[in-house]
């Protein structure tokens, strides 16, 4: 009698945390071609439009402003990728801008500038602490973080800017490395560490991982919620580098220096192909994200489109970049 030899058993799938798995949350480069088409194409029709647009001076600026909203999406990506959303980074650039203008006027100012650090840190800290421990929607706990940090900042300044025109202090935001201004080569820095930690560390691979399947990756001996304060606190860090450049580039603190960011760089983040609930998206794809909301409102502005047209334009950009991504996601599942 012959008996046909036992079959080879299937190899089980990567744990969520693994490099393969990584991988697949984190290749799409098909997916980026389009958003790229679409960058170019928009400076196409803009340079057409309006040849200002294309001169030295402007692509400057452009990079200058993109550079503030590049280094805030780089940090939002930790939290949206572990399943999260920090709703309070608007507030965070307020009040972290009044901080590092009054701890400057008062000590030397590296000290200053790393306390100004430190406390955007410990805001990250209470926010991922909230979600993780006393377990409050990151929407709610982020919500009240930003109200209570716009009412401090608001109080405590009465509504006035602070100011530092010392030219040390200016420097980071005013000042050019070679032919890039220095906001510039900041956050091209900073993206490059944000690439770092989620492609080459465990840390990034537990962000896949908690945000994929955040009960999956407990069980498998993920320590979700000490992934899910440290996203948090990235997100913050990355935030007061941010607040700091901008406080430079004006040379003041202002109580609403950060208004209508938290919505700007959440858009980029969706925009890029960071999936809502996490694991999913990379730092190329909200560097995209980044690249066309700031063309985007500066080619219009050029061409005097009002900024009510541009809020709209935004929105639907929103909702657009989240549809694409649930249909691709259940394009996979299917």
């Amino acid at each position: 009698m012959v008996t046909n030899p036992p079959s080879e058993p299937h190899a089980p799938p990567p744990p969520p945390w693994s490099a393969s798995a990584l991988r697949q949350r984190s290749r799409s480069a098909p997916e980026y071609l389009g958003l790229l088409l679409f960058v170019i194409g928009l400076c196409v029709y803009f340079t057409a439009t309006e040849p200002l647009f294309a001169s030295g001076a402007n692509v400057q600026n452009l990079a200058r402003q993109a550079s503030i909203l590049a280094m805030l999406a780089a940090g939002q990506m930790f939290v949206v990728l572990a399943g999260g959303i920090d709703i309070s980074v608007g507030a965070q650039v307020s009040l972290l801008s009044i901080v590092a203008v009054v701890f400057s006027q008062q000590m030397a100012l590296p000290l200053a500038l790393l306390l100004t650090i430190l406390v955007g840190c410990a805001i990250g800290l209470i926010n991922g602490a909230l979600v993780a421990f006393a377990r409050i929607s990151p929407i709610i706990t982020t919500i009240a973080t930003w109200q209570l940090l716009l009412g401090f900042s608001l109080w405590y300044t009465n509504g006035l800017p602070k100011r530092n025109f010392d030219p040390d202090y200016n420097w980071l935001g005013g000042s050019e490395i070679w032919f890039l201004a220095t906001p510039t080569v900041l956050a091209i820095l900073l993206v490059a560490v944000a690439w770092f930690l989620l492609n080459r560390t465990r840390f990034g691979r537990y962000t896949y991982a908690v945000g994929g399947n955040a009960e999956a990756s407990r069980l498998s001996g993920v320590n979700v919620r000490a992934v899910v304060v440290s996203s948090y606190v990235v997100c913050s860090l990355f935030t007061a580098f941010a607040a700091i450049t901008l406080s430079s580039r004006v040379s003041s603190g202002l109580p609403d220096l950060g208004n209508g960011l938290e919505i700007t760089t959440i858009a980029a983040v969706f925009i890029g192909g960071v999936a809502w609930g996490g694991g999913a998206g990379s730092v190329i794809g909200a560097v995209l994200g980044v690249g066309l909301l700031s063309i985007l409102s500066n080619g219009l502005d050029l061409n005097a489109v009002s900024s009510n047209i541009q809020t709209m334009v935004n929105g639907a950009l929103i909702l657009l970049a989240v549809g694409l991504n649930n249909l691709r996601r259940r394009a996979r599942a299917s």
